[in-house]
């Protein structure tokens, strides 16, 4: 219930806001809080998405049959490369995944989407400034790399899956979270536009996935390697 919080706040913030604009820069939900923040956004009493603003952003994306299909191409990719019996990327259409994030990007810049062992879903925009000097400018929806890429009137929307990293022994759950987004957040901290080309956005994803790697394997609820000096270093 935590995850929604935050969502009155967005409401009556949302007259200040136009379609390139958004109210909140970074969310993280796991699929459990995502399926939560949509249901709760679009009911009432908040019905975030009977909002003028939210019309108004979905509107500029464009997304047509086009980027349907370019996500049903998606679906058909296996969860990992390495382990089959993980199944494919259907749930992401099957169970609306991909539908709810594309949804709550009026209020959300970016949203990292934490499933599991079935890796991290990366749902944003990209508008303003960024648009002009973003990597994401020259791209288009490639499956075979995982991600989906859509060019709308003023802003770009971009949807790519991260299988998720082997880990041999996991020790403790407690704090892989916590580590995967506490890592997230350093880096940007320190390359705010991480997130703005295919190459960085890999990078920063890598290395969190990283983290939360070393927790599961600790008997810490964070990893002691993840220390200050260590954590620079990986970034």
């Amino acid at each position: 219930m935590k995850s929604t919080a935050i969502l009155p706040a967005i409401k009556n913030s949302l007259d200040e806001f136009g379609p390139t604009q958004v109210p909140v820069t970074f969310s993280s939900p796991n699929l459990l809080e995502l399926a939560q923040m949509y249901q709760v956004a679009r009911e009432d009493p908040l019905d975030l998405m009977a909002h003028p603003v939210w019309w108004s952003v979905i509107d500029d994306f464009s997304l047509g049959a086009g980027f349907r299909m370019d996500l049903e191409q998606l679906a058909r990719r296996d969860v990992s490369d390495h382990d089959v019996s993980k199944g494919t990327l259907s749930f992401l259409v099957d169970q609306g995944i991909a539908q709810k994030a594309v949804n709550l990007l009026p209020f959300f810049q970016h949203l990292v989407v934490k499933c599991g062992d079935l890796g991290i879903l990366v749902v944003m925009r990209i508008s303003g400034l960024g648009l002009t000097t973003s990597g994401w400018a020259q791209e288009h929806s490639n499956p075979h790399k995982r991600y989906v890429v859509a060019h709308g009137k003023s802003q770009i929307v971009v949807l790519q899956h991260f299988p998720a990293l082997a880990v041999e022994t996991i020790v403790n759950v407690t704090g892989a979270g916590d580590s995967f987004v506490g890592t997230l957040l350093a880096h940007l901290v320190e390359r705010p536009h991480s997130f703005h080309s295919p190459k960085s956005l890999s990078d920063i994803i890598f290395t969190a996935q990283h983290a939360a790697c070393l927790t599961l394997q600790s008997h810490f609820a964070v990893s002691p390697l993840l220390s200050e000096s260590q954590s620079k270093q990986n970034i």
